[in-house]
């Protein structure tokens, strides 16, 4: 039985990502999902739990271009994907971040309650 270890609300959110993990840069055309607290990405690697990442989501459509730039750590590696837990992030970047997940969420009181009750990683 598969037992939900989550904390934070997911949502797809279309977005080019860049990471570096062990000196292997990776350019993904579009983040499987992401919440204030990790990532989804459809990577097909055998990354090593606990392997840190350096992540890039670029937000398009900005002038000048916005990105969400993020250290984190690999937790799940497998069936194509890689589950990112974030561990680091710069206030400008988290503010986006919020906004990301606020506006994409299926449940906005949830998104708003998890942003304020976990202002995140700095």
């Amino acid at each position: 039985m598969f037992i939900e270890k989550r904390d934070f609300t997911r949502v797809p959110f279309k977005a080019k990502v860049e990471m570096t993990a062990d000196t292997v840069f990776y350019s993904i055309e579009e983040i499987t999902d992401v919440s204030i607290g990790g990532c989804l990405l459809p990577i097909n690697t055998d990354l090593q739990l606990g392997t840190k990442c350096n992540i890039t989501i670029l937000l398009t459509g900005t002038s000048p271009e916005v990105t969400v730039k993020v250290t984190g750590e690999v937790v799940r590696c497998g069936n194509g994907h890689v589950a990112i837990k974030f561990t680091r992030i710069n206030p400008d970047s988290l503010f986006h971040l919020h906004n990301i997940v606020r506006y994409n969420s299926r449940n906005p009181e949830t998104a708003e309650w998890e942003i304020l009750n976990h202002p995140g990683i700095l």
